[in-house]
């Protein structure tokens, strides 16, 4: 018996999936990369913390974007 292929939409939810998990795992490194950095400098504010994440979640947007106008 020959095993099925995966259908377009099984593929386009794997994809995504799996997209989801790199953004949580970015926001992650985000902030404690962040908090390390603000203990590094001495700052009583997250302003790191703050920065990294600005940063990342535009760097996402920016990868989640590519994706779709690839996948158009």
């Amino acid at each position: 018996m020959e095993p099925s292929k995966p259908t377009k939409k099984t593929i386009n939810y794997l994809q995504y999936s799996g997209l989801g998990i790199q953004f949580a795992g970015m926001m992650v490194i985000a902030i404690f990369a962040g908090r390390w950095l603000d203990e590094k400098m001495g700052f009583s504010k997250p302003i790191f913390v703050l920065a990294l994440i600005i940063l990342f979640f535009g760097t996402f947007m920016y990868k989640l974007y590519i994706e779709l106008i690839k996948n158009k």
